[in-house]
């Protein structure tokens, strides 16, 4: 038994919507859950605490609940691997797992509170994201709803082995911590969360190809959300191509997508965009330039300890590139250790055309990381929860011919690149979040079934025109001017930068929350800096802090 009748457009809109609102987030697990009660007492009159409930009754609970549910909900959680999806297609199934965990906890009653817990958040899940409006505020507004436990449990590995059952349900059962907590997508500018651009008359048809995201309605096309170069925010300050439907996603079997995910370990030169003043949606102020970019990543390494990232950024416009060719350098490293603690690790800039000239100018600087090393392929586990690559749940738009720019630029060309000279590719077109990922899927291409292309509206374009499935060299961590590919010429005359390490210069520590992250850096100082204000200036392949002092003004 489910609900029959047509659903709520809004409750299927929101069941399509990925990313929750402000008000429905926590900053961590235990924040989440105090703020996701609070609507919970807001929406049911008849609320009970977890701890109140037996896995048993709330098991009872999920029967009742998946007898009202609505099959379209978890039709559109399914087609996209939402967290929110079932796990088992029948009720009986779920009823057969249960019974296996209910066994195996009665031999194990110290797992109780875990496996308890763990039925919480899930009943919740479906009570809130299953159920139909209407069903919500009549049948289960007149019996208790459970509330959500604030404790996260975190097993140690040999427990884990241990339990590996038990364990890995409570696992799947708490997800939504993914987009309700600080590890989901935070936004920047909640007062406009879609942040749709309007149509322009004059350019029909751009709006949707400079911005269409995952949540839209209608659903972004094929051909939606390609983007281009661009220069600014306005709907024309971008450089539309080409684009041609080759297949829809119904008709191009999942096993002959090319995958969205990178490789463990890769060297990729770009050409491209870059935003350095960042936010998901147009901004009153925004700094763009066009960029040349190498990007160093090792993922692998993190089994012998430290995940690790390094972009060198090449800033081309002429307002950045007299400051030794505009050369920003960020590099963020993260261990074993850290991820699986939820502690992301230094992030290290350095403005190369500051770098030399004293400690407190801003050339070299350290701060707490605000996210982390990306996870670009594979899984990682944090806080004792496993977490899916970033491009993990990613939708397909499906195969399009799209023209590629900067044809015919090869690594070693002096120069940007002609973004309006172009190669027709054909692709196959992923969105997550504002985010879209091309990959080549032309059997015939030396680049076949990797990534060629990344658009974000907002927040960076790029066109690989090379990438490297190889292990960055050493020197690239802890160097500060290696070979980045884009030539050996000396671009710090006055201060020169060749064969010296990262160490050999004073650092200047902007974390004030955790600057033991920092602590590798010898040469550096708190103190002094104590009173010193930075502006964080960000872009998508590279960031730095611009000291504020009084009498002096930093020019970029």
């Amino acid at each position: 038994v489910c609900a029959a009748f047509a659903a709520d457009p809004r409750d299927l809109q929101r069941a399509k919507t990925k990313v929750p609102r402000a008000g429905w987030k926590g900053s961590d697990f235990d924040s989440m859950s105090q703020v996701l009660n609070g609507h919970m007492q807001k929406m049911f009159p008849k609320t009970k605490p977890c701890q109140e409930w037996t896995a048993k009754e709330l098991q009872d609970y999920q029967e009742v609940l998946y007898g009202h549910r609505h099959a379209d909900f978890d039709s559109i959680y399914s087609s996209t691997s939402d967290n929110r999806r079932f796990r088992h297609p029948s009720i009986e199934e779920h009823k057969n797992h249960w019974a296996r965990a209910n066994k195996y906890v009665e031999e194990y009653p110290h797992l109780r509170d875990m496996h308890r817990d763990g039925h919480c958040h899930e009943a919740v899940m479906w009570l809130v994201h299953h159920v139909p409006a209407p069903e919500q505020q009549t049948v289960f507004a007149q019996m208790p709803a459970p509330l959500l436990s604030t404790k996260r449990h975190i097993y140690d590995p040999i427990s884990m082995g241990k339990h590996q059952e038990i364990v890995n349900l409570y696992k799947t059962q708490i997800t939504c911590a993914e987009c309700h907590s600080g590890t989901g997508m935070l936004f920047q500018d909640w007062a406009d969360i879609p942040g749709i651009i309007p149509e322009d008359p004059k350019h029909p048809g751009w709006a949707r190809q400079r911005r269409c995201d995952q949540n839209y309605e209608p659903a972004c096309g094929p051909c939606d959300g390609i983007g281009g170069p661009y220069w600014g925010d306005e709907v024309d300050h971008f450089q539309p191509t080409n684009c041609e439907v080759v297949a829809l996603p119904e008709d191009v079997p999942e096993a002959e997508r090319g995958s969205p995910q990178f490789a463990e370990q890769f060297i990729v030169h770009q050409l491209g965009s870059d935003r350095l003043i960042r936010t998901q949606n147009a901004a009153k102020f925004a700094v763009y330039s066009q960029i040349r970019s190498t990007l160093w990543y090792d993922f692998l390494a993190e089994q012998d300890g430290t995940a690790k990232l390094r972009h060198d950024t090449f800033y081309d416009d002429l307002g950045y590139r007299w400051l030794d060719n505009g050369l920003v350098t960020e590099i963020h490293t993260q261990t074993k250790e850290q991820r699986s603690a939820n502690i992301t690790g230094p992030m290290v800039s350095m403005l190369h055309g500051l770098l030399g000239w004293g400690q407190y100018m801003g050339g070299l600087t350290c701060l707490a990381d605000p996210v982390g090393v990306p996870v670009l392929g594979g899984k990682v586990t944090t806080l004792g929860v496993e977490h899916s690559a970033f491009l993990e749940g990613a939708d397909y738009l499906g195969r399009i011919k799209i023209g590629v720019e900067y044809d015919g630029f090869k690594l070693g060309d002096k120069g940007h690149g002609d973004m309006k000279a172009k190669r027709n590719m054909t692709v196959d077109h992923y969105i997550k979040w504002f985010l879209h990922v091309y990959v080549d899927a032309d059997p015939t291409s030396p680049t076949y079934r990797q990534p060629v292309r990344f658009y974000g509206p907002y927040s960076g374009f790029a066109v690989y025109v090379k990438f490297d499935k190889t292990v960055p060299p050493a020197e690239v961590w802890d160097h500060v001017c290696p070979d980045n590919g884009w030539g050996e010429e000396e671009s710090k005359p006055i201060h020169p930068c060749k064969g010296k390490k990262i160490l050999d210069y004073k650092a200047m520590i902007v974390e004030k929350a955790h600057p033991e992250v920092c602590d590798f850096l010898q040469n550096k100082t708190i103190q002094d800096v104590e009173g010193l204000s930075s502006n964080h200036i960000r872009g998508n392949f590279g960031s730095f802090f611009a000291p504020e002092m009084s009498n002096q003004a930093i020019v970029v």
